[in-house]
């Protein structure tokens, strides 16, 4: 049987690592799935205005 340690030199069992690490994904796909908030939306837009301004002087 293969164990994970959990940082304390504690075997950890193949379930319940497992089970951990199901959690962890499904907590973080649900994360990912939702929305930017508004000012990281706006932050991004007006980099990306900026960039277009730039390739269009440096061109």
């Amino acid at each position: 049987m293969n164990k994970k340690e959990d940082g304390k030199g504690r075997a950890v069992p193949d379930a319940v690592s497992q089970q951990i690490d199901e959690n962890l994904k499904r907590m973080y796909s649900e994360e990912a799935s939702e929305d930017l908030p508004q000012s990281l939306m706006e932050l991004i837009e007006s980099l990306r205005k900026q960039e277009t301004q730039t390739r269009a002087s440096d061109g």
